[in-house]
């Protein structure tokens, strides 16, 4: 295997793809890029100038907005995102800004603004980047590419364990509910759809534990001829 690699993963919320690329990444003394963070950390941003303003359902002007924006991104084990100077790891995960992300992410000027700062991040390799266009739309050209899925009822579980551990309390239901809206929002919209990429390894997760995903993910890095 060649050094400098790299490598993306991408599917749907709830398939595994966060923990998976961190362990991946970890593995292979990669740095590991969460392109959701970037979405999520420009949404943040736009909810609190749109409270500031007192302005709902606004979204003219964004051109303005991101070249005034003030936001950085860290990447090594984990995605740290400053606004303003501010962490606001935490605060980016919050279902609302989640949504809010999925809705900005079918903006051409956003989806441009992130797309550009992505090639930057990731351009001299050795990077596991995980999201939703990264094999698709951010690098076609990686040398290696991985599609995660798993079934809704799996996907919808896992999530609700993850919002329940950070105290967000909602039910099994509405969180499978967000969830397909997410999904319809991702794969129907008109700039970078949430598509399999082209020469993809797709792995359905439904059935496998997080080390099981891992392990065949190295063995594909590891046996392959880039």
């Amino acid at each position: 295997m060649k050094k400098n690699l790299i490598i993306t993963i991408d599917g749907p919320s709830g398939a595994g793809k966060s923990t998976v690329a961190r362990m991946v990444a970890h593995a292979l003394g990669y740095r590991y890029i969460d392109t959701g963070a970037m979405y999520r950390g420009v949404a943040y941003a736009f909810k609190a100038l749109r409270a500031m303003h007192n302005v709902q359902g606004d979204y003219t002007g964004m051109e303005q907005f991101l070249k005034n924006l003030d936001i950085r991104f860290e990447f090594g084990d984990k995605a740290t995102v400053f606004l303003d100077g501010e962490d606001i790891s935490e605060k980016i995960r919050d279902p609302e800004i989640s949504l809010l992300a999925s809705k900005l992410s079918q903006n051409r000027s956003v989806r441009e603004y992130l797309t550009v700062r992505q090639r930057e991040t990731g351009k001299n390799g050795g990077v596991v980047l995980e999201g939703r266009d990264t094999g698709s739309v951010v690098f076609p050209d990686a040398h290696l590419k991985f599609y995660l899925d798993a079934n809704q009822d799996e996907r919808a579980k896992r999530r609700h364990l993850e919002l329940s551990l950070k105290g967000i309390l909602s039910g099994r239901s509405v969180v499978k509910e967000e969830m397909q809206k997410r999904d319809r929002d991702d794969s129907e919209r008109d700039i970078a759809p949430l598509i399999i990429p082209e020469h993809a390894v797709y792995i359905d997760t439904s059935e496998l534990d997080v080390q099981g995903v891992v392990d065949g993910m190295l063995n594909v890095i590891f046996e392959s001829e880039v």
